[in-house]
């Protein structure tokens, strides 16, 4: 049996070897979180060591990937995980049963308020507001029909009654042409038209020019394939006069 000072309170408790922090402490009625239940998945049993760190088992491989290997440095062990080898003197401050049922308490209301905020949210009426709304809606109803009845075939109707039509009944004003200048408009006018006849003109004279000018080839070519055709063409003889100088390179049979 070892002896195990609790801080801040100062009380002392007596541990078995093979038994571990978390078990011995809620057995003697102090509050340690853990919501694992000594299964080393989850960090929420830490406890500080102040004296007595060698009188301490090593921390298992669970331990070490949830707490690092600073705990040297830190002087923390998951208490469902250490065993004592000697006495010991640890600090459970940060464990507040308190504390721990406010942050409890903010997280459901906050919960709860994200949820009825959301649009899927269902919202839960009294019988009295829900006969209210269908009151509302028939009368909304019954005033939408007598607005389509009025304006349903308004134009049979006998009523003196002015009924609003589409687009107001207002008719476009008039074209005014008080600003226009009539005479500078002819004057123009009539300069397009002579730019217009000159330019036809031009276009018809290239178009005699070069109509002159392919009859005359014509005619020229014509007279030089009649002239062809009458003189009698002799073609020269093409044989090859033969060198007796030249040795000929041909065997002889």
């Amino acid at each position: 049996m070892y002896k195990v000072t609790v801080m801040p309170s100062g009380a002392s408790l007596a541990i078995d070897e093979n038994e571990s922090l978390l078990t011995a402490l809620k057995e003697a009625g102090y509050y340690v979180k853990s919501s694992c239940g000594g299964h080393a998945s989850c960090t929420d049993c830490i406890v500080k060591i102040l004296t007595g760190e060698d009188n301490v088992n090593a921390p298992g491989f669970d331990e070490l990937q949830l707490i690092g290997n600073v705990f040297h440095i830190t002087k923390e062990r998951l208490s469902c995980q250490t065993r004592l080898t000697g006495d010991v003197t640890i600090d459970i401050s940060n464990h507040d049963l308190k504390k721990d049922q406010e942050k409890t308490k903010s997280k459901t209301a906050s919960f709860s308020k994200s949820k009825s905020k959301s649009k899927n949210a269902v919202k839960v009426r009294r019988k009295d507001e829900i006969e209210e709304i269908k009151k509302e809606r028939e009368e909304q109803w019954s005033e939408k029909q007598l607005k389509n009845d009025e304006w349903h075939k308004h134009w049979e109707k006998t009523d003196d009654t002015k009924i609003k039509r589409l687009g107001g009944g207002k008719r476009p004003k008039e074209f005014r042409t008080d600003h226009i200048d009539h005479e500078r408009d002819a004057i123009l006018k009539d300069e397009a038209m002579k730019t217009r006849v000159a330019r036809e003109r031009y276009e018809q004279q290239v178009k005699q020019e070069l109509e002159t000018k392919a009859a005359a080839v014509k005619e020229a070519t014509a007279k030089n394939v009649e002239t062809s055709t009458d003189t009698d063409f002799v073609q020269p003889e093409n044989k090859r006069e033969s060198n007796p100088e030249r040795k000929s390179f041909r065997k002889k049979d």
